[in-house]
């Protein structure tokens, strides 16, 4: 059950961002920001997605990213560094 609001906030976050991205661009806002947001929510989860596919299965997404990022495997790399330059902007997005 928890693993089901998890995925809920997720994809509410993604689409709440995707939504103020797509709003900042019509409103001519930080324009370069944030088209780059709008392809990081685009890339990122399918990234993330694709590698996850031949996790172990002992292990949740999270816990094979972890593994993985301190491998220093590229996408997992790009995915974390995705998701924080999403939330950073958002929130900063937020306060204008």
């Amino acid at each position: 059950m928890i693993e089901i609001g998890f995925w809920i906030i997720y994809y509410l976050l993604l689409m709440s961002i995707f939504v103020r991205a797509i709003y900042r661009v019509i409103k001519k806002q930080q324009v370069s920001l944030a088209v780059i947001a709008i392809f990081l929510i685009i890339s990122v989860p399918m990234v993330s997605l694709m590698n996850s596919i031949g996790r172990p299965l002992d292990m949740n997404e999270f816990e094979f990213l972890a593994m993985e990022f301190t491998h220093g495997a590229l996408w997992a790399i790009f995915t974390i560094a995705g998701y924080i330059y999403l939330l950073v902007w958002f929130i900063l997005s937020l306060k204008k």
